[in-house]
């Protein structure tokens, strides 16, 4: 049972792409090697504390990490294309044209480290996730987070302009004030949606008053790869 909750915790990919689970399912372990009698309380807790401490780190570390979150939705976009040509629900794969009556048409995949797609009934595969990007025999695609599931419901983004900008200024005070756990839901929602920091002024008070790119706004629309006419780059 040890050697269980110690492979749980080097689970470095479910660390990084959802430490909340993370920490849930190591809670989880602790709890059921509690009621068994075999540890005492003096190694229950310190094991407990290992645990948030790996989580903790998470929260810090994961801002440096981009990886897939069997949590999320993403638009599957081809290198060159703003249109997505899928897309992924909670690990499961929708072909933008469905060419089969299946319930989908792929599943996310991990195998001792390793992220795949593979097809309705596992019988091939489609493709080969790294980070945030998808390999396959037709060539490369980004993976565009949309939105993630929590247990208190659906972390999405944010449309109007006025929302988008608040969201960005309570996630940058969040983050001088090194709350990370808050920081990351913000940070989150700025990230799912339609709108990039200005790339000429930065977002810096200074510059982006004069900004002619951004007329002020510190950031411009953006491209998520939801269906539409593909425009190459």
């Amino acid at each position: 049972m040890l050697a269980e909750w110690t492979a749980e915790l080097r689970n470095e990919h479910l660390r990084l792409s959802n430490p909340e689970n993370y920490l849930l399912l190591m809670q989880w372990r602790l709890a059921q090697m509690e009621t068994t009698g075999a540890f005492d309380q003096l190694e229950i807790h310190d094991l407990r504390e290992l645990a948030q401490g790996a989580y903790s780190a998470a929260l810090e570390e994961q801002f440096s990490h981009e990886l897939y979150c069997k949590a999320s939705s993403y638009n599957v976009v081809p290198d060159g294309c703003r249109r997505r040509t899928a897309h992924i629900i909670q690990g499961n794969y929708y072909e933008e044209i469905r060419r089969a009556h299946f319930l989908y048409d792929g599943r996310v995949v991990e195998e001792n480290g390793r992220i795949s797609i593979k097809t309705y009934g596992g019988a091939s595969e489609i493709g080969v996730i790294e980070g945030l990007r998808l390999s396959t025999q037709s060539g490369w695609f980004q993976l565009i987070e949309t939105s993630r599931a929590t247990d208190s419901g659906w972390l999405v983004g944010v449309t109007d302009a006025d929302g988008y900008r608040a969201l960005v200024d309570l996630a940058q005070a969040e983050f001088e004030n090194q709350n990370w756990g808050r920081y990351r839901i913000l940070r989150d929602r700025v990230r799912y949606s339609p709108y990039a920091c200005c790339s000429l002024c930065g977002d810096t008070f200074a510059r982006r008053d004069e900004c002619a790119q951004c007329n002020g706004l510190g950031f411009i629309p953006r491209d998520l790869g939801d269906p539409k006419e593909c425009a190459e780059d």
